[in-house]
C-alpha cells in the first residue's frame, strides 16, 4: 500500500512529460499513476489494466514507456517510485523527531514529579520507544506520517532522478540488491526498513563497482556497532549507498572510520591548533 494518501506532484513536470498528449492520454497517465500509488504497482495484463483504467489500451503506445517492468513483474513509474521513497524518509525523520521530542518531554516530567516529591502518572509511556510509538500513531492519523517541513506540496521543478529502469538490471545487480536489501532490513527491523523491492539509483550505481557490496554487507551492522556515533541519526540507505566524487563512498569512509566521535574530536582539536 501507498502508506500515505497523496504524493507530490510536480505540476510543470508533467506538462513537460505528456506536452504533445491528447486530453484522453493524459486523462489514463494520472489515473494510472493515481493507481500505482495505491496498489504499489500496476499488472503487466493489458485486461487488467483496463479494469483500472477504461480504455487505456489505445492510449498504451503512448504510455508504456511511462511504466516499465519492475522486479517482480508488475508496472511502475520510475518517478512516482523514486517520490514513494522520499515520502518514507521523510516518515522516519519524522519518526525520529517526535522520539526526540517525547524523551525531552519525559526528562522534564519525570525532573518535575521528583522535585516535588510526587510518583509520575502510571499512564505515561514506560519509554521512548512507547512514547515515539503513540506520536507516531498520532502523525498517521493526521497526515499519514508525513509531517516534516519539506513535506509540502511544490509546484517548483524538481528534475527527474537519474535512475535505470529496473528491467534493464542485469541479473548480478538484481542478486547484489536482494542481498543488501535483506540485510540493511535485517539489520534495522522496521525502523528504517526499505520497504520497496525497487533499488534506490544511489544503490544500483554503488552496486555496479567491484568489491562495493562486500564492504556494504560488513558495513551495516557496524552502524549500530558505533562507527557512525559522530552522526546525531543513524544514515538511510540512500545515504549509505551515496559517494563523495572527491572522498569516495560512503561505506568506505565509514569503514575508515571518518564518522567516529574520536575522529571528530581530533580533527576539531587540530583546526583549533592550528
Amino acid at each position: 500500500m501507498a502508506g500515505s494518501s497523496w504524493f507530490a506532484f510536480f505540476g510543470r513536470d508533467f506538462l513537460a512529460a505528456t506536452l504533445g498528449w491528447s486530453a484522453e492520454e493524459r486523462g489514463h497517465y494520472i489515473t494510472l499513476l493515481v493507481a500505482q500509488w495505491e496498489q504499489d504497482g500496476l499488472p503487466s495484463d493489458m485486461k487488467r489494466l483496463e479494469l483500472i483504467s477504461p480504455g487505456v489500451a489505445k492510449c498504451w503506445g503512448t504510455l508504456s514507456d511511462k511504466f516499465p517492468v519492475s522486479l517482480n513483474g508488475k508496472l511502475r513509474n520510475t518517478r512516482l517510485e523514486h517520490e514513494r521513497h522520499l515520502a518514507q524518509e521523510r516518515s522516519e525523520r519524522a519518526r525520529q523527531s517526535a522520539s526526540k521530542r517525547w524523551a525531552k518531554s519525559e526528562k522534564t516530567r519525570s525532573d518535575s514529579v521528583e522535585a516535588a516529591g510526587t510518583e509520575a502518572d502510571d499512564a505515561r509511556p514506560d519509554s521512548v520507544e512507547a512514547a515515539s510509538d503513540e506520536s507516531g500513531k498520532q502523525c498517521s492519523e493526521q497526515c499519514g506520517g508525513i509531517c516534516s517541513d519539506d513535506a509540502a506540496m511544490t509546484m517548483s521543478y524538481s528534475p527527474t532522478p537519474p535512475t535505470t529502469p529496473p528491467a534493464a538490471l542485469g541479473e548480478e545487480i538484481r542478486h547484489g540488491w536482494a542481498r543488501l536489501r535483506d540485510a540493511w532490513n535485517a539489520a534495522w527491523g522496521q525502523k528504517r526498513q526499505w520497504r520497496s523491492i525497487e533499488p534506490p539509483p544511489e544503490a544500483v550505481a554503488r552496486l555496479s563497482e567491484p568489491g562495493w557490496l562486500a564492504e556494504a554487507l560488513k558495513a551495516i551492522p557496524e552502524i549500530k556497532a558505533g562507527m557512525c556515533a559522530g552522526y546525531k541519526t543513524p544514515p538511510t540507505l540512500r545515504q549509505f549507498c551515496g559517494r563523495d566524487k572527491d572522498r569516495g563512498s560512503w561505506v568506505s569512509r565509514m569503514l575508515g572510520g571518518e564518522f567516529t566521535d574520536e575522529v571528530r574530536d581530533q580533527r576539531r582539536f587540530e583546526a583549533k591548533a592550528s
